[in-house]
């Protein structure tokens, strides 16, 4: 086992904090997939819409969930970043 792993380890067991922002990280990667299967699957559904009013909801629902997965993923990007500084420290 290497030492960086036991470190990590032992960081784990010690830092509340630390294991927040993992179950924090875990949660939202689990929430980004979802949300993006569910925007494959409106992207499927508008491929064969063909009433204007439908697509456009469909459309709409496809932009709020691309820019809620931008937002997600810049908030994974965050807790990534804070988890490296934490490492450093």
């Amino acid at each position: 086992m290497s030492g960086k792993s036991t470190l990590h380890k032992f960081r784990e067991f010690l830092s509340k904090d630390y294991r927040d922002q993992l179950i924090k990280r875990d949660k939202l990667r689990k929430m980004l997939g979802q949300m993006r299967e569910k925007q494959r699957r409106l992207e499927s559904e508008l491929e064969t819409e063909k009433q204007p009013d439908a697509r456009e909801l469909l459309e709409m629902q496809i932009r709020l969930l691309r820019e809620q997965r931008r937002k997600g993923i810049a908030l994974l990007h965050e807790l990534r970043r804070a988890r490296k500084d934490h490492d450093k420290s």
